[in-house]
């Protein structure tokens, strides 16, 4: 179950760190990341939490300079700890994999549970998937099958498409290949290739 990590941020704010952020994002545009991530590290340094989201980014996929997870982790603590939901999301990310950091499934869990109450789709969804899993949480279908359902409803493609592999099993769900073929549809319709191709084989297999 891949975890979610998100993208960039911009606020159209009129403060001169706002500003910068909105330059740092037309240098990426024009795939200037080092212009890009000059500009959002200035306002990072102004204390402009989206100019220091926007740099985790940069540093977490190697965007224009050499992949260091370790400074992601550390910007989008900066970004967590002033209430910017994704930045907990995506440093939840981090810390379940262990990528230029040690391991630490209970913060990870802790992260996606702070995104999740704070109304984040993305930091709900990674919740489920850590009680599918059993990382940092005690193991729990029937939480996982809630969370997924509920992210499913506020359209996550993933939350769907997992829900539907639940029902589809019959993990932690009675098995009901119907409700799974309409879960499928729905992920489907929302842009999930995987969706697409279970939702043709239980259609052909004469899934109702």
């Amino acid at each position: 179950m891949k975890k979610i990590v998100l993208g960039l941020f911009l606020v159209f704010g009129l403060s001169l760190s706002g500003d910068l952020v909105k330059e740092g994002l037309k240098e990426y545009k024009k795939s200037d990341y080092a212009s890009a991530s000059a500009l959002w590290e200035l306002a990072c340094d102004k204390g402009d939490i989206n100019g220091c989201y926007n740099l985790a980014f940069i540093f977490a996929n190697g965007k224009g300079v050499r992949h260091d997870y370790k400074k992601a982790a550390e910007l989008y603590e900066i970004t967590c700890k002033a209430g910017h939901t994704d930045g907990c999301s995506n440093l939840g990310v981090i810390l379940e994999n262990g990528v230029g950091v040690r391991t630490n499934y209970g913060k990870a869990a802790r992260l996606y549970a702070k995104a999740c109450n704070s109304g984040d789709v993305n930091g709900c969804y990674n919740l489920g998937v850590m009680y599918y899993k059993g990382r940092g949480v005690r193991k729990d279908y029937r939480i996982a099958r809630e969370i997924y359902n509920d992210t499913c409803n506020k359209g996550s493609i993933a939350g769907c498409y997992y829900l539907g592999e639940m029902y589809r099993k019959g993990k932690g769900a009675q098995e009901n290949k119907s409700k799974a073929k309409q879960l499928y549809a729905k992920g489907c319709n929302l842009g999930s290739s995987s969706s697409c191709r279970r939702y043709k084989r239980l259609d052909e297999a004469g899934v109702k």
